[in-house]
């Protein structure tokens, strides 16, 4: 089987010292490809330098909502740079109602100067929200549908919201919340998504499947993820490391491995 961890952070201190042993168990888990996703300015650089290391590491640059001040607007234009330095998505960028700071009004300004950077490259890009739904579709809305596609990963909206998503030229990736398996409208949701705009993440070093919930989270527990969404499916773990793996390929203009 071939794997795609379309979402984690390898730029968190936690792996520092860690870093080749977690590629290499990455490896024996049949990962073929690992997008990492920096979530400030100052991790632009060590994403870069993780995924020159490691060749099956792409990487993905963004202002996460929960990290943006007044100056992000002046550090988001250094995004328009992502292609040429090698980025293959904008992210990790997005809206979140369920923090009080930083102030919502300032997390939509940055979150759409850069959707509308990865609009001008022509690049996916990677969301996260929470709770603010309506507030996203909005802003896609108006400063125009992701060109180059993208993900919402953890997705955690219903049915209806995947479908407005969808209209909007977004897909979804979920991780260890798979293997929780005590949540119908999850399951009606990974059946409606699949296969064409689903995919699994672990979002490493954060949510742990409940088959290994020791912290920090590692890209090879993806396939606990694989065996949950497999089992919520009624498919083949074979069969759905090879859609997801085809659908994030696809959507990241990743090379077949």
């Amino acid at each position: 089987m071939r794997l795609v961890d379309v979402h984690c952070h390898l730029e968190d201190p936690v792996f520092d010292d860690r870093l080749d042993d977690i590629i290499t168990d990455a490896r024996r888990a049949g990962i073929a490809r690992i997008i990492t996703a920096s979530v400030v300015p100052s991790d632009f650089a060590k994403s870069r330098s993780i995924a020159a290391r490691y060749p099956e590491v792409s990487f993905a640059l963004g202002i996460h909502p929960w990290y943006v001040t007044e100056t992000s607007e002046r550090d988001a234009d250094s995004l328009s740079a992502a292609r040429d330095l090698g980025a293959v998505a904008i992210g990790e960028i997005g809206l979140d109602r369920k923090i009080d700071a930083p102030d919502f009004e300032l997390q939509r300004r940055i979150f759409e100067k850069q959707l509308a950077i990865a609009n001008e490259l022509s690049l996916p890009v990677v969301l996260h929200c929470r709770g603010a739904f309506s507030e996203l579709v909005e802003s896609l809305k108006r400063v125009g549908r992701p060109v180059g596609g993208g993900i919402i990963h953890a997705f955690s909206g219903s049915v209806e919201i995947a479908e407005r998503c969808i209209a909007m030229n977004l897909s979804f990736s979920m991780g260890g919340t798979l293997t929780y398996r005590n949540s119908r409208k999850r399951e009606t949701v990974v059946r409606r998504i699949y296969p064409d705009h689903f995919m699994l993440e672990t979002d490493s070093p954060d949510i742990p499947p409940v088959e290994c919930r020791e912290k920090p989270n590692v890209p090879s527990n993806i396939l606990y993820n694989l065996a949950a969404a497999a089992e919520t499916l009624g498919r083949s773990r074979e069969e759905v490391a090879l859609r997801t793996t085809q659908t994030a390929e696809r959507i990241f203009g990743l090379p077949p491995s």
